[in-house]
C-alpha cells in the first residue's frame, strides 16, 4: 500500500470517520460517514451494490457489497468489538465469488479502527460469464434476477409501501 493508492484513501477516510464518531454506532451510520468522506475526497463508489456470484462460468446469484469503489474494490463495514476469522474468511469468498479484485474490510467497533486488506487470486475474465437459466438450478421462476430475490421480505415489503405511497 503506497500513498495516493486506492486502498490508502479508503482508510485514510475510514480515519477520519473513526476519529470523529469514535466506536459504538451501528455499521449503517459509519457508511453514511465514509460516503460523505469519500466524496470529499473525489473518490467515485456505489452504495449497497449488488454484485454478481459465480458457479463455474455461471451466473448465479447476487450479493450485496457495502461500498464498490472505482469499479475495482470491494469495502465491507463492521462495526464489532474485534474482527473474527469467520470475518476474513467471509471477505476473502465474497471476493473470489463476486470475482472483484481487491477488497477491505474495516471495522470501527474496536477501541481503535482495524482494517485488513484482502485479494482475489482466482480473478476470471468477465467475458467468460454467462446468466444461469431456471431451468439449470431446477427453479421455474423466469424473474430469478429481480432484486426481491435477495431482499429480505420485511424490505421488499417497506419498498412496495413506500412506492405506492409515492404514486398517490
Amino acid at each position: 500500500m503506497e500513498k495516493g493508492d486506492l486502498t490508502y484513501q479508503i482508510i485514510g477516510c475510514a480515519m477520519l470517520v473513526h476519529r470523529k464518531l469514535k466506536r459504538g454506532f451501528m455499521e449503517y451510520v459509519y457508511c453514511r460517514a465514509l460516503a460523505i468522506e469519500f466524496r470529499k475526497a473525489g473518490i467515485p463508489f456505489e452504495r449497497e451494490v449488488w454484485l454478481p456470484i459465480h458457479y463455474d462460468n455461471l451466473r448465479i446469484a447476487f450479493r450485496r457489497c457495502d461500498f464498490y469503489i472505482r469499479n475495482e474494490a470491494m469495502l465491507e463495514v463492521k462495526a464489532k468489538s474485534e474482527l473474527s476469522t469467520a470475518d476474513m474468511a467471509q471477505a476473502i469468498n465474497t471476493l473470489e465469488q463476486l470475482n472483484v479484485k481487491t477488497g477491505l474490510v474495516i471495522n470501527f467497533g474496536a477501541e481503535s479502527l482495524q482494517y485488513k486488506h484482502v485479494f482475489n487470486n482466482k480473478i476470471r475474465p468477465e467475458s467468460d460469464f454467462e446468466d444461469v437459466t431456471p431451468e439449470m438450478v431446477g427453479e421455474t421462476d423466469e424473474d430469478m434476477f429481480e432484486s426481491r430475490h435477495y431482499l429480505p421480505g420485511w424490505l421488499v415489503d417497506k419498498m412496495q409501501r413506500d412506492k405506492f405511497k409515492r404514486k398517490s
